[in-house]
C-alpha cells in the first residue's frame, strides 16, 4: 500500500534536509511542531480513555506506577534512543506527569543521554568492520552521514531538540568517529528537552 504524499512531506529526510546535507530551517521547525502537536492530541486522547475507564483512580495501577514506573520509565527512553525504533520517549508522560518536574527531567533525561552514548560506543564498534559500516551508513542514509560531516555536534544537539531520528544521529556520531566528549555535551541537551516537554505536557507552554 503506497503511503500518502503528505506523509512523506512530513516525514521523510528530504522534508527537512537539502541535497548538499543542510537543514531546511523552516520546514524542520513546522515538522517538530507538528509532531508535538500530534503527541499532545495522542496524549490527550489516551488520557481521556483512561479517565473514562476509572484506571486514574485503580489504586493497584498508581500503586504498580509508583513501585516501578522509575526503573520502568527510565528503561524505555534508553532503549529508544539506543536503537532505531519507531517509537518516541513522549509517549512516556502520561505516566509521569504526576511526578516532581525535577524527577520527570533527571530520570527520563539521564536515561537519554546514557542511550545515545550506548548508541555512540556501538557506532564505534561498527566503524572498525567495514561490511557493518557500510550497512548501517546504507541503512541510515547518505543524508545522515553528511548531516554530521557538516555539522558535528550541532546535529547532535539539534536532534535531541527536535523529531530528527536522534539515536540514529548518535550511531553515525560514532561510526565518523566524532570526539567522546564533544559526544557526550552536545548530547545532554536532552535534560533541556525533556524540560521544555514537560511545560508543554503540563499545560504550562500552549504550542496550538
Amino acid at each position: 500500500m503506497k503511503k500518502p504524499h503528505w506523509v512523506d512531506a512530513l516525514f521523510s529526510k528530504k522534508s527537512y534536509l537539502r541535497e548538499d546535507g543542510s537543514f531546511h530551517v523552516r520546514k524542520l521547525l513546522f515538522r517538530t511542531f507538528i509532531a508535538m502537536l500530534f503527541i499532545f492530541t495522542l496524549y490527550f486522547i489516551g488520557y481521556r480513555i483512561y479517565s473514562g475507564l476509572g484506571l486514574d483512580k485503580n489504586v493497584v495501577v498508581q500503586t504498580f506506577i509508583e513501585d516501578f514506573g522509575v526503573l520502568g520509565v527510565a528503561l524505555y527512553v534508553f532503549i529508544v534512543d539506543l536503537f532505531v525504533l519507531p517509537l518516541s520517549v513522549d509517549l512516556m508522560w502520561p505516566f509521569v506527569l504526576e511526578w516532581h518536574p525535577l524527577m520527570i527531567i533527571a530520570v527520563m533525561g539521564t536515561a537519554s543521554v546514557a542511550g545515545a552514548f550506548c548508541a555512540y560506543l556501538f557506532g564505534r564498534l561498527v566503524g572498525l568492520i567495514p561490511v557493518f559500516r557500510k550497512w548501517v551508513l546504507k541503512q541510515s542514509g547518505t543524508h545522515t552521514e553528511t548531516l554530521i560531516t557538516k555539522y558535528g555536534i550541532w546535529a547532535i544537539v539539534i536532534s535531541g531538540l527536535t523529531p530528527l531520528p536522534f539515536s540514529t544521529i548518535c550511531t553515525v556520531a560514532g561510526i565518523v568517529e566524532l570526539k567522546v566528549h564533544h559526544v557526550l555535551l552536545s548530547s545532554l541537551i536532552r535534560y533541556v528537552r525533556m524540560g521544555i516537554y514537560y511545560l508543554i505536557f503540563a499545560g504550562l507552554i500552549v504550542i496550538g
